[in-house]
Parts: structure tokens; C-alpha cells; sequence
């Protein structure tokens, strides 16, 4: 397992003080400062939480403005994200991948491109961004994140099913040569033997590539991935605290326990 690369070490949250523990990744849906900044606060307390992960397209689901608003709109609440001194995770999830946000190709660029513009230089507190690997310009984006040293999480889910060992390494390959600093595949299985492909592509790619990888099986069947997927070579595990983002996530303080006493 290769650590993930935009941890805050003035944090010093539990995969900080050890390399070999993945980081715990919890989500917020907030639309709003003061919910923004609660949620983030109510991570930070917890002491078990390693990144937040700002869930922007709930935000961008409301909004009518056109790219450029709404990436300002996400950029004039960042402040409240970052107070908690946790770093933060900007995923704009797409209704191509089960967001809430249903936006045109053209548009998610523009509004990705403008993050990226807004997130370089943020601040002390590392703030990284997701980009899904299948949107057109994925490379572009990626490639303009590198260069003003704004951290990219490549991204690939399916709501529906598994895809196949051979998909799953191709897709991780592809997000590794775009430059992503951490390859991410999200896969629904429907029995176990779908959760053992994902673990064993997963454990494939990070003896392969040069970047962190993250494997993560969803629902109650996926349970696994998200205890044991640093065995594999998964660089982090998404929890909850409260609402959960994807099916089959585990409470923060719980998984945090469990991976303690392993």
C-alpha cells in the first residue's frame, strides 16, 4: 500500500502517524457554509477521520448558473471546508457515474478547470480534486492539475455491476498514465466472487503501477474492500459519519476500531 499522497501532517490523524494504516476518507453533502463547516468540524473531532470528501454536485444540482458560476459558488465555500485543518477531497460525481448532477461534457470541464485554477495555491491545508476518468477531457483536466500542483483522484464507477479483471486493470493503467496521483475503481458486485475480482485487480495494479491505487467494492457485499483493502493495496476506505455517499459505507468510529484492532 502507497500511502495517500495529499494527507496533512499538521493534522496528525491516524494515517499520518502510520504509513501502513489506510486513510479514512468521509463524506459531506453540504450545500451550505455553516453545514459545510459543521460537517467538517464534526470529522475533524472524531480523530479517526484522515480527508474529507466534499460531495459538490448536490450543490450543483441546485444551482442554474453556468460553469463559471458554479465553480465560483463551490470556490466561495471552500473556506468552510478547509477550517477543520482536514484535507479536502472536491468530487463533482456526475449522473454518468450516480451523482446528483446530471452536466453536459462541455460543462463539467469548464467547471473541473476552473477548480483547478481556484484549488492551486489554496492554502497550508492540502485540497485535492476528483476527476472522472471517462469524461472527455479527463486527460486535459489532469494534465492542468499536475501542472499547478493541484492533487487528482481518477476516478471510474459502476453502480450496476463488476466489470472484468481485464476492464479493471486497463481502467487503473489508464488513470496512472493520464498522471493521477491516486487511480480509483468503485464497483457494485452482485456475488462474492465480484468482490474477489475487484480486490485481485486492485492488488494487481498497485504491484504494477507507480501511483497509489483505491479498490473499493460497494453495497453490504463489498464489506471487505473497505476493512481489508489495504491488504491489497488500497490507499484509503471511505466511512460515514451520518448520511452515507455510496452504498455499503461503514460508520467512521466503527471501521476505525476495527482497523485498530487489526
Amino acid at each position: 500500500m502507497l500511502p495517500l499522497p495529499f494527507l496533512n501532517p499538521a493534522a496528525g490523524t491516524p494515517a499520518v502517524r502510520n504509513p501502513l494504516r489506510p486513510s479514512v476518507i468521509v463524506p459531506t453533502q453540504a450545500v451550505d457554509a455553516d453545514e459545510l463547516s459543521s460537517d467538517c468540524a464534526e470529522a475533524a473531532r472524531t480523530s479517526v477521520v484522515d480527508v474529507v470528501e466534499w460531495r459538490i454536485d448536490p450543490l450543483l444540482a441546485g444551482s442554474d448558473g453556468d460553469g463559471a458560476e458554479r465553480a465560483e459558488a463551490v470556490l466561495t465555500l471552500l473556506p468552510s471546508a478547509v477550517t477543520a485543518g482536514l484535507p479536502v477531497l472536491v468530487t463533482l460525481r456526475t449522473g454518468f457515474e450516480g451523482g446528483a448532477v446530471d452536466i453536459a461534457e462541455d460543462e463539467y470541464a469548464e467547471v473541473a478547470r476552473r477548480l483547478v485554477a481556484g484549488l492551486s495555491g489554496a492554502g497550508s491545508v492540502p485540497v485535492a480534486l476528483d476527476i472522472e476518468i471517462d469524461r472527455a477531457e479527463a486527460g486535459a483536466l489532469i494534465a492542468e492539475a499536475r501542472e499547478v500542483g493541484v492533487p487528482v483522484v481518477a476516478s471510474h464507477h459502476n453502480f450496476e455491476s463488476t466489470d472484468s479483471r481485464e476492464d479493471l486493470i486497463a481502467t487503473f493503467r489508464r488513470m496512472a498514465a493520464s498522471g493521477a496521483d491516486v487511480a480509483k475503481a468503485a464497483m457494485m458486485p452482485q456475488t462474492p466472487a465480484d468482490v474477489a475480482r475487484l480486490l485481485g485487480a486492485t492488488a494487481e495494479a498497485h504491484a504494477e503501477l507507480g501511483c497509489p491505487v483505491l479498490g473499493i467494492s460497494m453495497g453490504r457485499l463489498g464489506r471487505t474492500s473497505r476493512i481489508m483493502g489495504a491488504d491489497f493495496g488500497s490507499c484509503a476506505t471511505f466511512a460515514q459519519i451520518g448520511q452515507a455517499s455510496a452504498p455499503g459505507q461503514i460508520d467512521a468510529a466503527h471501521l476505525a476500531e476495527i482497523l485498530d484492532r487489526l
